[in-house]
């Protein structure tokens, strides 16, 4: 079997090349692969006729998209769309990585997969109209991951790295504690995609690591975890200047997958192992 991945230098995509290297896979990133010029796209898949595509290139950069929507639009939605049209004419199925940010955070519960999204700012409006264009295009062809707070040993630039370089600049850390999702550790998240792959699914799917946190009880459990001594103190949302507007509840119930035999460990024995290992 023979794979495409997009993204693949990013911190999920280097796990997601290590989760498939039983199959013959095809990494690709924005050197060697526009996903925004549609005509290389559909080229690039012509020559390679990979029988699944993974895709996980996006701009991620939450307050460069909110500074500029219609770039975010380029690279979330029109080049996902470029990739499900290309997907589409050599018959291959394709697995688009989407966000918990789809959603408003009112609900106050668990979102589940056929719950109503309604996006706060351009990154998730790019990644939702990404999500429809996969939907419409290859329909059963095309399997949606939602996920949330991804972080990993060659992630550059999560959450946890920051809390780290902050406590070693700074003599205390301020932390919001209205903001609540799943922290999720991009090696377990490629090896469930992986699993949901092998077992041919399609449709949505909510894939995180077990329970949830807010962002200070995160940045509470990486300090302990390292023996930080530094004052952590608690801010709210509306406190964090900032110009995009995060949900403050998106926390995802995984029981569909779980259902299907794939259920990822909880987010602090996934956030214990990476700091071991960095």
């Amino acid at each position: 079997m023979k794979v495409l991945i997009t993204g693949a230098s990013g911190q999920l995509g280097q796990e997601l090349v290590d989760a498939f290297s039983s199959w013959e896979t095809i990494p690709t990133n924005f050197h060697n692969l526009d996903i925004t010029d549609k005509t290389a796209v559909s080229q690039n898949f012509e020559s390679s006729l990979p029988s699944w595509i993974i895709h996980c290139a996006a701009w991620t950069d939450v307050e460069g998209c909110a500074k500029d929507p219609e770039k975010a639009m380029k690279i979330n939605a029109e080049g996902t769309r470029n990739l499900a049209l290309a997907a589409k004419k050599i018959n291959a199925k394709l697995v688009y990585i989407s966000t918990n940010e789809v959603f408003d955070g009112k609900k106050k519960e668990p979102y589940i997969e056929t719950d109503a999204p309604n996006p706060l700012n351009p990154y998730a409006e790019s990644k939702l109209v990404g999500e429809k264009f996969v939907q419409e295009i290859l329909g059963e062809d095309g399997i949606i991951i939602r996920t949330s707070w991804v972080f990993g040993p060659k992630g550059r630039s999560n959450f946890p790295l920051k809390i780290l370089k902050a406590a070693e600049n700074n003599p205390e850390l301020k932390v919001v504690d209205d903001e609540f999702a799943t922290p999720t550790y991009a090696p377990d998240l490629a090896k469930a995609i992986f699993e949901l792959v092998k077992k041919n699914t399609t449709g949505i799917f909510n894939l995180v690591n077990g329970g949830y946190c807010s962002r200070y009880d995160w940045a509470k459990e990486i300090i302990n975890l390292s023996g930080i001594k530094k004052p952590l103190l608690r801010i709210h949302l509306a406190d964090y200047s900032r110009l995009s507007n995060p949900p403050g509840y998106s926390v995802l119930s995984t029981q569909k997958a779980e259902n299907l035999g794939v259920k990822l460990r909880s987010w602090k024995d996934a956030t214990k192992e990476f700091l071991e290992n960095i």
